[in-house]
């Protein structure tokens, strides 16, 4: 067991101990939201609040071909923000379009869902409610910020980038709208029309889509994409 494995064990076993909604809390804990749908409007002011920097730690990140957190992450990288994810090599078998959708991705020990913000706060995943729910906290103060940053620290020196240095992403930002539009079922005269570009480029970008995913069909490539396919059970 890595130092930061380690880490994010005892940092999940405090949360599962004392985040739970309608008990007292630690110091510098609060109840971010239970729930996804509870929590997306809250990222999006805490985006607005982020002035340097934004560290996420995400052990399966899927891709979703209506999420908004990619126009998101656009937004702040416009805004000049530091966005580093960390994940396992396993992810880029789950979710074969990652270093595309983020280039500067990394690969490390990452055992639990976080995101640091400015080092000044932290989001963190909690137990899930008795009717099954997610949990999100957020620590600004006290032990489980600190836990945070230690943990973020650690894992930041074991990890390693996904794509060598120099090396561009497989797929650029309109083969990325190509990928979305196959995922939601669109036909390439369709996908043309919304993205103002000829059926011939979406033939030629649903193709370089096939070789990325592993892919024989466009069916299957689907699958891959969003983590179904043959590739995420190996």
């Amino acid at each position: 067991m890595t130092h930061a494995h380690g880490l994010a064990l005892a940092l999940v076993g405090r949360m599962n101990e004392v985040a739970h909604p309608g008990r007292a809390l630690p110091q510098g804990l609060a109840l971010l939201g239970v729930g996804h749908a509870a929590v997306a409007p809250v990222k999006v002011e805490l985006e607005r609040r982020t002035r340097r920097s934004v560290w996420s730690l995400q052990p399966h990140p899927r891709f979703g071909p209506e999420d908004d957190s990619y126009e998101l992450d656009a937004r702040s990288r416009a805004r000049g923000l530091d966005l580093v994810t960390i994940t396992t090599p396993r992810a880029l078998r789950l979710n074969p379009l990652l270093t595309s959708l983020s280039p500067g991705v990394r690969l490390g020990p990452v055992v639990t869902w976080m995101i640091l913000i400015d080092r000044r706060a932290a989001v963190l995943d909690g137990p899930r409610t008795p009717e099954g729910d997610p949990t999100a906290w957020i620590a600004t103060s006290g032990p489980f910020l600190e836990g945070a940053v230690e943990l973020w620290d650690a894992t930041s020196a074991e990890s390693t980038p996904a794509l060598a240095d120099g090396m561009p992403p497989p797929l650029g930002p309109r083969q990325l709208d190509v990928a979305r539009g196959v995922c939601l079922g669109r036909t390439d005269t369709t996908i043309a029309r919304q993205l103002g570009i000829s059926e011939r480029t979406v033939a030629r970008d649903v193709a370089a889509i096939l070789e990325v995913t592993g892919a024989r069909s466009r069916a299957e490539a689907v699958l891959n994409m969003l983590g179904r396919g043959r590739h995420s059970r190996s």
